[in-house]
């Protein structure tokens, strides 16, 4: 059995009280959230949990600029770790144990202007993630919390874009506390098909995004979700799938800040969640 859970940055500065009653009633069995962890009590938050019947399954690690563990520059790149190690106490204190890792800048498409350079500057920024990350995976293994790196798509990294990148990066890295985290959305755009991927990192998957093509609720584009929950069962995956759907608007982000779209909240949390588990039952 999956266990179901939304990544709460997608409602913006909504109360945590009020997105817990949404996954509640929707019959979710907890909430990813969002890696600021000065932006929460988590006694709040672990009171919230054991009222709604709720647990935290994951964090979603935010990393914008100066959370860049693949940076250049070397105060970036402890700029992040610093950011890093924060956010796994606060995993400790909310009771979770998968802290989402994407090793550059979100945003960063390119590791330099000079397009002659790019093969050698890529090799060097990949061994700068290494690094950071070699420093960083004992303090988490001590802790007992995994970092699961995430591909993304090329026109949101250039670093890590598919599950095979991942799996190497976490081999460069070596530690038990390295895993993957999957996310459909970035799948769609990147990998062959919603199947292989699952197989090729069955003992490393810890968490996944669940959008659809489109970045929307499930079923609401083309993404082979059938195939992703057939992968999933024969690897005998029981983790979460977090549900990050966002508006269809060009600027989701700017939607989701503004706190645009509301009324898709409660309509994209019961149709995803519904269609999955009813996949889950029929494959």
């Amino acid at each position: 059995m999956f266990k179901y859970s939304v990544s709460n940055w997608i409602y913006g500065d909504e109360k945590l009280e009020d997105t817990m009653k949404r996954l509640s009633k929707f019959g979710f069995d907890g909430i990813e959230l969002m890696g600021e962890p000065d932006f929460y009590n988590p006694d709040e938050i672990n009171s919230l949990c054991e009222k709604y019947g709720l647990e935290v399954l994951s964090i979603a690690g935010i990393y914008t600029k100066g959370r860049d563990l693949s940076h250049p520059d070397e105060s970036e790149r402890k700029s992040a770790k610093d950011y890093l190690k924060k956010c796994i106490d606060f995993a400790v204190k909310v009771k979770t144990d998968v802290i989402i890792v994407v090793p550059t800048e979100v945003g960063r498409t390119k590791p330099c202007e000079d397009l002659s350079k790019w093969l050698d500057e890529s090799k060097r920024q990949f061994d700068f993630a290494v690094e950071s990350l070699k420093e960083i995976a004992p303090y988490a293994e001590s802790k007992g919390v995994f970092l699961a790196i995430e591909p993304i798509n090329r026109y949101e990294t250039f670093l890590i874009n598919t599950a095979e990148e991942a799996m190497k990066l976490c081999e460069a890295v070596g530690s038990s506390a390295m895993k993957i985290h999957l996310d459909t959305f970035h799948m769609n755009i990147e990998e062959k098909n919603f199947y292989d991927p699952f197989i090729m990192v069955k003992d490393l998957l810890v968490n996944v995004h669940i959008a659809d093509s489109n970045r929307q609720a499930v079923g609401y584009g083309h993404t082979d979700f059938r195939s992703m929950v057939k992968a999933l069962k024969e690897i005998n995956y029981q983790r979460a799938l977090a549900l990050e759907p966002l508006p269809p608007v060009p600027n989701p982000y700017l939607a989701v800040k503004l706190g645009l779209y509301k009324e898709l909240w409660d309509e994209y949390a019961k149709v995803s969640i519904e269609r999955l588990k009813k996949l889950e039952e029929e494959v």
